[in-house]
């Protein structure tokens, strides 16, 4: 199943099961970074099952493998693909019955399918996993549109995580030793962690803790503070050393330090310097290596936030272009890019365009501009 990602939000899908008020365990995986859910869910009178897509998972374009399984036995009893793309043009601009909105939906699919096997790749915002190896230098390179860094493992550890969001406090408790802030939620917090506090009144509760007891309650303490003088209830949120951040020409990756980055004037290294055996002579030491953000051998994996963050106009109207010829019958190939044609032994030719088009001359050329001479780095 191909879910449009377009307003309103959230999405809702519609599956069939074989029985009626029945539950079923619905598995859900993205395709990408493999996270997955497992919820239960009992059947609607008329034996259909409703999957909400909510905001967070459509916040980009991705694939989903999609299960219903019998909650007793286990056994599969629907095995599909969940994808969620944005359209190049919105059907419900094209058409103003359901019967025309659902037409110009199919011929959205196949018109942006066509644009996609003549550029090589799409006009798609999507979650992209990067892994590689530390080069010893402050940057490192992508070949790809990187808008922002989602996330950053380090030798499989996790060092930054871009998609924390702050969870509101619901209650605070104390006791002789610390004061519990009640979230409410899994914060995924462990000790040693430290916490950003804000939105506390009184102002003096917030600020940068060190968290230094983890409850099964979904609290954790933070230190001494008196929970009665707590007047409104603020945010928590998990504080990273580091940050991680795409160049202002999204050429690579550079590593930003929350404490020190603001006060520092730093020249990152672009290459990877000599190092020599550390020694000491008439004016102390010399040699050893420099610091640098992704030192050489390491293993990372960036999960980035790439692609085009919005639709360009133009190509949006060649969709529209393509779309009314795949509609009107105006594609066909053997029609339009036939130079000769003989009814003796059906001697015929075809233009260089018939293989390598998307079948309207106007939409190639508003593509051609989008299109890269180079994919990947290589040797020549």
């Amino acid at each position: 199943m191909e879910v449009l990602r377009v307003p309103p939000y959230p999405i809702t899908t519609t599956w069939d099961v074989p029985e009626a008020n029945t539950d079923y365990d619905i598995y859900v995986e993205d395709l990408v970074d493999h996270s997955y859910e497992l919820t239960t869910q009992t059947s609607t009178a008329d034996s259909t099952i409703e999957y909400i897509l909510p905001r967070t998972k459509v916040a980009f374009d991705r694939d989903f493998l999609f299960r219903i399984q019998d909650s007793v036995t286990g056994e599969i009893l629907t095995d599909s693909n969940l994808a969620v793309y944005r359209p190049y043009v919105d059907p419900n601009t094209l058409g103003t019955t359901a019967t025309e909105i659902a037409e110009y939906k199919e011929l959205e699919i196949v018109s942006r399918k066509i644009m996609d096997s003549y550029m090589g790749d799409g006009f798609y915002n999507h979650k992209l996993v990067v892994q590689q190896v530390g080069q010893g230098t402050d940057y490192f390179p992508v070949w790809h549109e990187t808008s922002r860094v989602l996330r950053v493992y380090e030798n499989s550890v996790l060092v930054f995580n871009g998609e924390d969001v702050p969870n509101a406090v619901n209650t605070v408790t104390e006791n002789a030793d610390y004061t519990y802030f009640n979230t409410g939620l899994d914060h995924g917090l462990a000790v040693g962690d430290k916490v950003i506090i804000s939105g506390f009144v009184p102002t003096e509760y917030n600020g940068l803790f060190e968290v230094e007891v983890v409850t099964s309650l979904k609290i954790f303490g933070v230190g001494n503070i008196d929970a009665a003088a707590v007047t409104t209830f603020g945010t928590t949120q998990k504080w990273w050393e580091n940050t991680y951040k795409p160049t202002p020409d999204k050429s690579a990756i550079y590593r930003y330090n929350t404490i020190d980055g603001p006060n520092l004037e730093y020249n990152r290294l672009e290459y990877n310097p000599t190092k020599l055996p550390p020694a000491i002579g008439d004016l102390g030491f010399y040699g050893g290596g420099h610091g640098v953000a992704f030192p050489r051998g390491y293993d990372y994996i960036f999960v980035l936030d790439a692609g085009y963050k919005a639709i360009p106009p133009e190509i949006e109207i060649a969709a529209k272009y393509l779309i009314e010829d795949i509609k009107c019958g105006n594609n066909q190939y053997w029609q339009r890019f036939i130079t000769q044609y003989s009814t003796d032994q059906f001697d015929v030719r075809f233009a260089p365009q018939f293989l390598g088009g998307t079948g309207n001359i106007i939409v190639d050329k508003i593509l051609d501009n989008y299109k890269s001479a180079i994919i990947k780095p290589g040797i020549l």
